[in-house]
């Protein structure tokens, strides 16, 4: 015969059991929507791809559902936007070489950009480099132009200047 303890201790084992099996569930459903969240989405972890071959990087790059633009021969030792960054897919990834066989290249379009970024890219293709700064609104240090401009060529060793934002019109000096 069953005693009134018993029949609490049963009830318990058994609620805590429900409760296990609910946690269990809800974990796993969770596991799932988070698998299915990351499949679904329009973005991308951008991989360390310095050191890569260009070729080899603009590969992973397009399989990832990115468009790839090349500046040079070799290795990668730069990319716009930075390596380690979550892009959306179907955004243009710059790719930098660390030497161009050529001796004229075309000026990419670097506006917005880190001037620090682009004066490295430059200096790593032989450029004389030339960093004007102006007052503009907007975030600091990113570049406003470069002259020549995006799109037209030039050749090692000539002079390029780049137009930086160095702070708010009308600001504090």
């Amino acid at each position: 015969m069953w005693t009134i303890k018993e029949e609490e201790f049963k009830i318990k084992i058994v609620k805590y059991f429900l409760i296990f099996i609910v946690g269990i569930l809800f974990g796993a459903l969770s596991f799932l929507g988070i698998i299915y969240f990351q499949e679904n989405t329009n973005v991308v972890y951008l991989p360390n791809i310095i050191g890569y071959k260009i070729e080899d990087a603009k590969k992973l790059l397009e399989r990832q559902g990115l468009k790839v633009e090349i500046f040079g021969n070799g290795s990668v030792v730069n990319t716009i936007p930075n390596v380690g960054y979550v892009v959306k897919k179907g955004r243009i990834v710059r790719l930098f070489g660390e030497s161009f066989e050529k001796e004229e290249y075309i000026i990419p379009n670097f506006y917005g950009v880190n001037y620090h970024t682009v004066v490295k890219i430059l200096e790593n293709w032989d450029l004389k480099v030339e960093v004007v700064r102006i007052k503009y609104p907007g975030p600091d240090g990113r570049v406003l132009a470069t002259y020549p401009n995006a799109g037209q060529k030039i050749k090692t060793g000539d002079y390029i200047k780049v137009l930086v934002d160095d702070g708010e019109i009308g600001g504090n000096e």
